[in-house]
């Protein structure tokens, strides 16, 4: 089973692409922590989602409690109508098609 974390909020009127622009530069960061699997950003109009998913609990646990979470938490707050709401869940199903939603061999590189 693996965890995810869901980072969802609403920007202020004219700030998504600021709100976008903070979650891309923090992203080669947490890719780096240990058990971070991979992240999902979803974005409608001034809405967006950021779906983190981790190998353990304690992965998620430990980057929840870290020094890069709460400063992501404190840079998208300004931009956003409220702070943001953050929620943790057990993975319970995942499927994909038979070509799988990571090509192995994308560019021509694996």
């Amino acid at each position: 089973m693996y965890y995810c974390r869901v980072l969802e909020g609403r920007a202020r009127p004219g700030q998504i692409e600021a709100v976008m622009q903070v979650l891309q530069d923090r992203l080669e960061r947490v890719r780096k922590v240990s058990g971070f699997l991979f992240v999902q950003i979803l974005q409608a109009a001034d809405d967006f989602i950021a779906v983190s998913s981790w190998r353990t609990t304690k992965d998620l646990r430990a980057y929840a409690e870290s020094e890069l979470a709460q400063d992501l938490l404190r840079a998208l707050t300004p931009l956003c109508i409220s702070p943001p709401q953050v929620r943790t869940f057990d993975l319970r199903l995942m499927a994909e098609s038979e070509e799988g939603f990571f090509p192995i061999d994308e560019g021509g590189e694996g």
